[in-house]
């Protein structure tokens, strides 16, 4: 049993930040579910909660062993499977490693991790929106979080990794969570193909539950307090740091975005301003998502700068993309997570101070460049591992069980196809058809007689 003194105080904060976490990701099911069809919509937040079954399960047999036990820099091992000395718990709970310096048992530790571990698979459901079997997309899910996010994990969150042993930093997340499900993602947009009715030119078709994609993004912002907040592992004036960045960076990129559709619209003559409530929602997440990584290492001044810059440059993204990339990400998972994450994780090459972390060197605007050379290092590791390890686990599957609902289901939509779900309204709209066909071939043609 390890001597470890635990802080009430410092454990509560995790566990609390643990469930803040969990919300995340039935928010994240209301958040895509109000982008997509009605027909969809209830597959869709489908897809994001049956992630709660998989992941936890996978985490718990060996997910955390795997990037957080005893092993090498690259890889952990199966010592801790199962969390059976975990479950070896005192009043106060126990340390697993003599040498953890975390004042919270090693419990709580696992619980917070295996939250992250939890919704960076679900972020990838956006891009696959509407086509993509259900049984492959539960393998594919177990798959990625053993074979790419627990290695990605060890490597940078770990202080064993050799990522993290180079000097990468990512405080909570920029590069294990965002830019490895973005660039995911991607690839899995890429192998699966368009949707049946894709059409790039209507991008808003479809979102007729905005409510929930609201309502989703404010559950997120504040599970997003727990996800910075909670990578301190402790309640103190860093955790404090990490929140208002959180906020203050998501604030500020909401507001580029606000005025970029407003100078969108007018460049494009509408005499009234129109502001995108996608696009607000999605500014939010931006903003979140580029502080990630540097949300404990850099001053509240530089969070602001970064949401702002991560704003624009993904709101601009997005209008290119609309024009000259036609890939079906259906829900900017790329965009958003992919493009934010790498955005972030220069920044903090840039920005960070030891100043004002201890824990970190300075960024390149203070004195050491060397650390945006680490940062580049970090990002095309994890965005070549990604890509590659979606690639070999969806194409095996492609060939051998096949992952794509063929075109006449996913016209019907996946709600019907996969849940057995009858929307009433189509039915409805069906069956009037088909009585009004009925009574057109019963109604005898109307002959003309010729008097002449």
């Amino acid at each position: 049993m390890s001597n470890t003194t635990y802080s009430e105080g410092n454990t509560a904060w995790v566990l609390i930040s643990t469930a803040l976490v969990y919300l995340m990701t039935p928010a994240l099911a209301c958040f895509y579910g109000g982008l997509v069809e009605q027909k969809n919509f209830l597959n869709q937040l489908f897809l994001s909660f049956v992630c709660m079954a998989i992941v936890p399960v996978q985490w718990c047999l060996f997910g955390y062993s795997f990037a957080f036990g005893p092993g090498n820099s690259a890889f952990g091992s199966f010592q801790y499977a199962l969390q059976y000395k975990a479950g070896l718990v005192s009043l106060y709970g126990e340390d697993l490693n003599d040498a953890n310096p975390n004042t919270v048992p090693s419990l709580a530790f696992i619980a917070f991790q295996s939250s992250f571990a939890l919704i960076t698979p679900a972020l990838i459901s956006g891009a696959v929106v509407g086509r993509m079997k259900l049984i492959p997309y539960m393998i594919y899910i177990f798959l990625w979080t053993t074979f790419c996010y627990d290695p990605l994990a060890r490597w940078i969150f770990s202080n064993q990794g050799w990522l993290h042993q180079m000097g990468v930093i990512d405080f909570a997340g920029g590069l294990v969570v965002h830019l490895s499900s973005g660039v995911s993602g991607l690839v899995a947009a890429l192998i699966l193909g368009s949707r049946a009715q894709f059409d790039p030119d209507v991008v808003n078709a479809g979102q007729t539950h905005l409510p929930f994609t609201l309502i989703g993004t404010g559950l997120i912002w504040i599970g997003w307090m727990g996800f910075n907040g909670g990578s301190v592992l402790a309640a103190n004036g860093f955790t404090a740091l990490a929140i208002v960045n959180t906020n203050t960076a998501a604030a500020a990129s909401m507001i580029i975005w606000i005025i970029l559709d407003i100078i969108h619209g007018k460049l494009r003559n509408k005499n009234s301003v129109v502001v995108s409530i996608p696009g607000i929602c999605s500014a939010v997440v931006v903003g979140l998502v580029v502080i990630t990584p540097a949300a404990g290492y850099i001053q509240p001044g530089y969070a602001i700068l970064m949401g702002l810059i991560g704003g624009f440059l993904v709101h601009l993204f997005l209008i290119l993309k609309k024009h000259f990339f036609h890939i079906d990400d259906t829900l900017d998972v790329f965009s958003c997570h992919g493009l934010g994450g790498f955005i972030g994780s220069i920044l903090v090459g840039l920005f960070s101070q030891t100043d004002v972390n201890n824990t970190i060197n300075n960024g390149a605007f203070y004195g050491n460049p060397i650390q945006l050379c680490y940062q580049i290092i970090g990002i095309i590791i994890t965005v070549i591992y990604s890509a590659v390890c979606t690639a070999i686990i969806l194409l095996l599957m492609h060939f051998t069980i096949g992952i794509r609902i063929d075109r006449i289901e996913q016209i019907r939509g996946l709600d019907n196809v996969v849940h057995g779900i009858i929307n009433v309204e189509q039915l409805h709209a069906a069956q009037q058809i088909r009585r009004q066909k009925t009574i057109e071939r019963k109604i005898p043609p109307i002959t003309t007689i010729d008097i002449h």
